[in-house]
């Protein structure tokens, strides 16, 4: 008996394009030449429905029906923590970061720095196509989280969502990979210690989640679209623990004290990531790092001057 299907489609055979929209909503039409994404650990959702119940009474058990109230398209990876090669150039994952809600300011020769914005957010369209179907996602915004982990890639994982769109058959497109600097692990080489209140630290572990509060809009209006409507970020950290004379966490917490935080990865001109903000610590708690005695951090980011809770520059 000859196989259902003779030629099978495979996951591994996809590309994710990538280009800011000059008008939010409008396809940016990405092409694989320029505006592909060097994208790992994709989950895709490709239509994802919202629903109302009819709640029917019946004079029987069973479903009364339900009615889509809404479809969207979800899109989830990650991209390693690397400058773009040249300093004052922006990043292939500037568009990424904007759609995000950061905002871009760029310094020649010198940096690329993205600050957080409230207002006039950007939006991205992305193309999907995995072994020659090809969804398309317009007006996708989203949020990120960046993670370092010690001898570990340090990553920026991206969330995206967008109302959804029919898929078409069409071909795989050739991608040009210029632009995509290979990441350096994180180590005591590669990477600086955690500076907390003026105070140097050796961390074994940072992550830092945005959490952009994504709404689904879809209004008579009309009114359609994802929105970005409100920002929680929370941040946490695995130190080495000295004495309390060096470094008392517990104090932090008690007196509420707002402090800098600032660390920076890679050592190479052009590719260093310096992350920085304001945080509150909130939390302490004993961990060890390889039997070294530890704390894990709990940081409340905390918006000083507003829109100032995290900078990412890229040197």
């Amino acid at each position: 008996m000859a196989n259902v299907i003779a030629s099978p489609r495979f996951w591994k055979k996809k590309a994710i394009l990538i280009k800011s929209e000059a008008t939010v909503g409008t396809d940016a039409l990405p092409v694989g030449a320029a505006n592909w994404i060097e994208a790992r650990n994709v989950t895709f959702a490709p239509l994802d429905v919202e629903t109302v119940e009819r709640n029917i009474e019946q004079p029987y058990f069973g479903n009364g029906g339900t009615l889509a109230t809404g479809r969207y398209s979800t899109l989830s990876f990650e991209t390693a923590l690397v400058g773009p090669g040249e300093a004052g150039d922006a990043p292939k994952i500037a568009p990424l970061l904007l759609a995000c809600a950061f905002k871009e300011t760029l310094e020649v020769d010198t940096s690329a720095t993205y600050d957080l914005v409230s207002e006039a957010i950007g939006a991205v369209t992305a193309y999907i196509n995995i072994d020659g179907t090809l969804h398309k996602m317009v007006g996708c915004r989203g949020t990120a989280t960046i993670t370092i982990g010690a001898k570990a890639i340090p990553l920026i994982r991206f969330e995206l969502q967008s109302i959804y769109t029919d898929p078409t058959a069409v071909g795989l497109p050739a991608v040009d990979k210029t632009g995509w600097m290979i990441e350096q692990p994180v180590t005591a080489a590669t990477t600086l210690g955690l500076t907390l209140n003026a105070i140097p630290l050796a961390y074994s572990a940072l992550e830092i989640a945005l959490a952009n509060q994504l709404a689904r809009i879809d209004l008579p209006g009309p009114q359609v679209e994802v929105a970005i409507t409100d920002r929680k970020p929370t941040m946490s950290a695995t130190v080495l623990a000295p004495g309390l004379g060096v470094f008392n966490p517990f104090g932090l917490v008690t007196a509420g004290t707002v402090v800098d935080i600032t660390t920076t990865h890679d050592n190479r001109a052009g590719h260093k990531a310096k992350l920085e903000g304001q945080v509150r610590v909130i939390g302490v708690e004993y961990d060890n790092v390889e039997g070294m005695l530890a704390y894990r951090l709990t940081f409340e980011p905390w918006p000083v001057d507003g829109n100032d809770e995290l900078t990412i520059t890229y040197l």
